[in-house]
């Protein structure tokens, strides 16, 4: 058993692109490139399989296919990465009026172990305070965790 955390936010009033909210996740430090420079997200035309590709993209290449997934209405997914530390979320949005966070990559917790509760003041802080600080009204916040 393992616990799963997510994050669910409404950024509409910041702007209807997600390419937008995902530059400004950038700015507050969650970077889209992993450690080996590469760029792990469901590529267009995913259908939602969840077939996830995983290669380095230039910015302007992830940009243009964050639009072209927007435009298609596809789900767009991405995995972000806090810089210099080990943690990392997934990203996923057909829309900016709700955005889904999944606290899946080294979860940070409590007590450190994987049954351990998300230190979810960790996720307020380096989340939602940073984008409010940018000027991102956040109209609805979610949080929800559970055993699976």
């Amino acid at each position: 058993m393992a616990r799963e955390a997510i994050l669910e936010i409404n950024c509409s009033r910041y702007s209807e692109r997600i390419i937008d909210v995902i530059n400004l996740f950038n700015e507050v430090r969650w970077k889209y490139y992993d450690a080996e420079k590469n760029i792990e997200y469901l590529p267009l035309g995913d259908n939602d399989d969840f077939d996830w590709q995983k290669k380095f993209l230039s910015e302007n290449e992830l940009q243009e296919l964050i639009n072209d997934k927007q435009d298609t209405f596809e789900l767009v997914g991405l995995n972000l990465y806090y810089e210099n530390s080990e943690e990392g979320l997934t990203l996923l949005a057909k829309n900016t009026k709700k955005i889904a966070i999944d606290l899946n990559i080294n979860r940070r917790t409590v007590e450190n172990s994987r049954e351990s509760i998300t230190d979810i003041g960790w996720y307020f802080d380096n989340i939602i305070q940073k984008l409010k600080k940018r000027n991102c009204p956040i109209d609805y916040i979610k949080f929800e965790e559970y055993v699976d």
